[in-house]
């Protein structure tokens, strides 16, 4: 068990993670602000560049439920220590790698990393702050780690175009280092819980009760549906679809796609909120989805936007993105207190698999299109057309699987009603 905690105790603790966080998301989507290059420089195919993404998702997504157990047994400071150590082992692999599995094995290395971010700021807060603050520190470190891509994309941006790419991403392993210092010298340390275990008993019945309970069911499908968007568009692909499409320079490309990181976290703190205070989780969650799917449908198919007007779709398109929280929410209602952590980790595991499918899906029917066209060095060079073509994917992957999720959910609330009857 942690010792007893003073107020100043438990900033710093939240604090050292929540910088963390912010710290492991610049790393998630700094691979789509090179994309020429690094495809350039291990010989990429589209698909190849994908699992640069979805290897980290698969990875982060695996080992959600240990990595929650793992905190409660040795504590938030070793975990978190431990696990900038292994995303500065994968950040330094992409370094002074040349070959395509040297590429993805740091991937690997960086999501097992990533993994405890999020999840240690809830811990934190949850563990550290009375029930009243719980959920405005979790919102704000959740919004903290959105705004990091925001801030650090335009000035990463304009040292990779001013150096090289290796010489960025090893200033970020600089700022790793000295961000694992100073978590060192100021986040407070905490004593082992032997009591925790990870038993394989209850993940099975928590992975079994989300896949009987059709609308809990339907509310993971759902945290897929709006969490997709944002991991393909925002960590990987939007800025080479922004310069070809819109011809835009790298840097606008960059500042203009992180817009929807700012639309998610402000959104993030109030409409959930608002859900909460009138009761309106399925409609907000229908809203959302639909609204996700008109600014899909503007972003690939509204002809040559300006810049203006995709900083307002891709803001929206942000906002609309946050409901996943709406999904998290609403799932609750349909677990217990010995049931509620497993099943929404399990919950979380599915948006994250489920979104990591699609990004490689994207790779995949870039090279399925490509129309054959190569740069000097041999690298593919792929059209306007062939990214709408591979992004409309994610249209179609969203569409169908909100249908799904409402007929799974009216479903369920009819079983349900039938039993009652």
């Amino acid at each position: 068990m942690t010792e007893e905690r003073s107020p100043m105790h438990s900033y710093l603790a939240w604090g050292g993670v929540a910088l963390f966080f912010l710290y492991q998301y610049i790393l998630r989507i700094a691979p789509g602000l090179v994309e020429p290059e690094l495809r350039s420089a291990f010989f990429m195919t589209a698909n190849d560049f994908s699992t640069l993404g979805s290897f980290f998702m698969f990875i982060y997504a695996v080992v959600q439920i240990p990595c929650g157990v793992l905190i409660d047994k040795i504590g938030i400071k070793r975990v978190v220590l431990s696990s900038i150590l292994l995303c500065l082992i994968g950040n330094g692999l992409l370094i002074i790698g040349n070959s395509l599995w040297e590429a993805q094995v740091s991937r690997l290395f960086m999501g097992l990393g990533s993994a405890c971010g999020y999840l240690g700021c809830m811990k934190v807060a949850a563990d550290s702050f009375p029930s009243s603050n719980r959920g405005f520190f979790m919102g704000a470190a959740l919004t903290l780690g959105l705004f990091g891509p925001l801030l650090a994309a335009k000035p990463l941006v304009g040292l990779i175009e001013a150096t090289t790419w290796r010489y960025a991403f090893t200033v970020l392993s600089v700022i790793g280092v000295i961000l694992w210092f100073c978590i060192v010298l100021v986040m407070p340390k905490e004593t082992t819980n032997h009591q925790a275990t990870l038993k394989w008993s209850e993940i099975k019945f928590s992975i079994t009760h989300v896949f009987k309970t059709r609308p809990v069911l339907a509310y993971a499908i759902m945290t897929t549906c709006f969490y997709s968007p944002l991991a393909v568009i925002a960590d990987l692909w939007g800025v080479s679809f922004l310069m070809k499409h819109f011809q835009l320079p790298r840097v606008n490309a960059a500042n203009v796609t992180m817009q929807i990181y700012v639309g998610a976290a402000i959104s993030s703190l109030i409409i959930p909120w608002l859900c909460e205070r009138y009761k309106e989780y399925n409609r907000g969650i229908v809203y959302s989805w639909i609204g996700m799917i008109i600014c899909l449908v503007a972003l690939l198919y509204g002809g040559n936007l300006s810049v203006y007007s995709l900083i307002g779709v891709l803001v929206i398109l942000g906002i609309f993105s946050s409901s996943e929280i709406l999904c998290f929410g609403a799932a609750s209602h349909y677990t217990t207190p010995e049931t509620s952590g497993t099943t929404l980790g399990v919950i979380n595991t599915f948006s994250v698999l489920g979104s990591a499918s699609i990004m490689q899906g994207v790779g995949f029917l870039l090279d399925f299109k490509w129309g054959g066209a190569m740069d000097d060095n041999g690298v593919r060079i792929y059209s306007s057309a062939e990214y709408i073509f591979a992004l409309s994917s994610i249209l179609v992957f969203v569409s169908v699987l909100g249908l799904v999720a409402f007929f799974l959910f009216k479903r369920g609330i009819k079983l349900k009603q039938d039993e009652l009857a």
